[in-house]
């Protein structure tokens, strides 16, 4: 019987992790739908007891989904949200009405389904995860539920839903090993999760990505509302405190303010509000003036947060080569700081190379670590591929070579400690190359581990 919460993470986590299995498997799929959909019949099918909007990307994905959360919210519906992986707490994957569950619910939950639908092991952690946030959603009464895809979208345990509105958030190069090597392949995976019935939804794309997307959705039939075509985004102000835009149909945009800062987190809000708009005209009850109040009030941690201003230091969980350089573009056309001074620590599987050929002409120094995650790359690894990488550009003659410092530390307190020693006045301090990366800075920075987001009544 599981009767703590720690049994509970166990129980979880005693099931096998699909990525690590596929990676092992040099990068076969090993996973499906077959066996979520087996559990989910043992409980009774709670993904099919509530509409849901499905969200796939390579970017953008978590902040958009609690920019569509915050709006649901706001229209007064009971709102689930499920999404992976989290920062601090294994929790924060499944909240309702942006609180997470509880650890004597989550106790309650994994027993109940240990009974119900145990019998099930075939199944992955991922899988595990997903059928109990779809359960808790159903027992809890919501009204609506807002999914994140883990991986890709085809094979992901959460395509098994029905949606109301399927979105496809802004797509780069990412887990190649798993979904491909090219734009069409990844967006072909993406893309699968628009069904027949359903409106969907998506971001700018390159023109490789939407001849996909487009293709998928004529073939389903679903409609198809493109940000930058049929919804429009013109942006009015950046700024550290929130940004401002106008955002709408063409002909009719309309004034918000986004509390998210970042450049590319406009384009999340231009998603999100077209998102909303699309499951308003498919029935759910959202108010036009809620729907943009959810913009200017939700939050996501660890996306471009600021930890402090004097001096400024920046937490963020760019994760791919695209990622990093929208950050980095934010942070330029934010600004508040003379130079950068990089801790930088990413999972052995990613593009290092691709991510530091991004940070290192912009960065006067980069410390090099490696975070407890045990996918991170040791420190001496991205020590050597950004040492080389300088030693090439110099070969080259780009000035940056020459101003470039690349260092090393063990563990991320001892990366903390050293750039506070290299720091200058004007130097701005920025934390970044995964998600793993930023929960660990933010505990480390003593920033609080809080059950619930505070919003507006």
């Amino acid at each position: 019987m599981i009767s703590t919460y720690q049994q509970a993470l166990e129980y979880i986590h005693s099931f096998d992790d699909p990525y690590l299995a596929a990676l092992r498997d040099r990068g076969q799929q090993t996973w499906g739908l077959e066996r979520i959909r087996a559990a989910l019949a043992l409980l009774g099918d709670p993904h099919l007891a509530l509409p849901v909007i499905h969200i796939a990307g390579t970017k953008g994905k978590g902040s958009t989904a609690a920019l569509i959360a915050q709006g649901l919210i706001e229209s007064g519906l009971k709102t689930g949200l499920y999404t992976s992986p989290h920062l601090q707490d294994w929790r924060e994957r499944i909240q309702v009405d942006r609180v997470w569950i509880g650890q004597a619910e989550l106790t309650r939950l994994v027993e109940d389904y240990r009974q119900r639908a145990g019998s099930e092991t075939r199944i992955s952690a991922f899988e595990v995860s997903t059928a109990l946030a779809l359960w808790h959603f159903q027992r809890a009464g919501c009204e609506v539920a807002v999914v994140e895809v883990g991986l890709g979208g085809r094979l992901d345990a959460t395509n098994v839903v029905q949606p109301l509105v399927s979105v496809i958030t802004s797509l780069s190069l990412d887990h190649t090993q798993l979904l491909g090597g090219t734009l069409a392949e990844i967006a072909a995976e993406k893309a699968a999760i628009i069904k027949a019935g359903a409106a969907a939804v998506s971001a700018p794309q390159s023109p490789e990505a939407l001849a996909v997307i487009e293709r998928r959705a004529q073939e389903v039939g679903s409609p198809l509302v493109l940000v930058g075509r049929d919804w429009l985004l013109e942006p009015v102000q950046l700024a550290w405190h929130g940004s401002q835009a106008r955002i709408g149909p063409p002909g009719a945009l309309q004034p918000v303010r986004i509390r998210l800062p970042g450049a590319f987190q406009l384009e999340n809000a231009a998603v999100a509000l077209a998102t909303l708009k699309q499951a308003q005209q498919a029935g759910l009850a959202i108010r036009d003036e809620a729907a943009v109040a959810g913009l200017a009030h939700a939050e996501w941690p660890g996306r471009l947060e600021i930890v402090s201003h004097e001096p400024l230091i920046i937490i963020d969980s760019a994760h791919n080569p695209y990622s990093i350089h929208e950050m980095a573009h934010s942070l330029e056309l934010l600004g508040g700081c003379d130079s950068l001074v990089v801790v930088f620590g990413a999972m052995a599987d990613k593009d290092i190379g691709g991510m530091l050929g991004v940070l290192l002409p912009r960065a006067r120094s980069v410390i090099c670590t490696q975070g407890v995650n045990p996918r991170a790359a040791t420190a001496e690894t991205l020590r050597d591929t950004a040492k080389a990488l300088v030693e090439a550009a110099a070969a080259r003659g780009e000035p940056w070579a020459s101003r470039v410092e690349v260092r090393v530390a063990p563990d991320l307190a001892a990366a903390l400690q050293r750039a506070h020693e290299v720091m200058r006045p004007g130097d701005a301090l920025c934390i970044t190359g995964s998600l793993a990366l930023a929960g660990e800075a933010r505990s480390a920075l003593g920033l609080p581990v809080s059950s619930a987001v505070p919003r507006p009544v």
